[in-house]
């Protein structure tokens, strides 16, 4: 058996977000893993947080990453980052992730809601809104 990469977890949600024309509708600049571009206004963000082994007798049983996949809008009302947050949560909750190479897909969930408002130091007129949530994901090693 070969070692799998947890990289491929994270190729495998971006795709998922980046793939579906309704979130895009509401986060036109895309979905990026960890930092959007400067000029960008109205994006997704998916971060690694955490991983786990589980090992069996000569084998690994699964493995399980933890992300923070957010919303993130420069809007003083909140609602298209709700919105958005709200398409997260369906297209990843209990939905099975394809194409992580090197893997099987066993679950996603939820399992704590973030949100806030992000006001700049400098001018607080500026509002970020950040809304999704942390994921907990289970694969298997092929």
């Amino acid at each position: 058996m070969s070692v799998a990469n947890v990289a491929a977890v994270d190729a495998a949600i971006i795709a998922r977000l980046a793939g579906d024309a309704a979130l895009l509708a509401l986060l036109p600049d895309g979905v990026y893993r960890d930092v959007a571009p400067a000029s960008k206004t109205r994006f997704a963000i998916v971060q690694y947080q955490t991983h786990e082994d589980e090992e069996g007798l000569l084998t690994p049983l699964y493995e399980s990453a933890r992300y923070r996949v957010t919303a993130r809008v420069l809007e003083t009302s909140g609602l298209t980052a709700e919105a958005a947050a709200y398409r997260i949560h369906v297209l990843l909750q209990d939905v099975p992730l394809a194409g992580i190479a090197g893997y099987t897909h066993m679950s996603t969930l939820r399992v704590q809601v973030v949100r806030h408002t992000e006001v700049d130091a400098m001018d607080n007129d500026i509002r970020w809104q950040h809304a999704g949530g942390d994921y907990e994901i289970f694969v298997s090693p092929d």
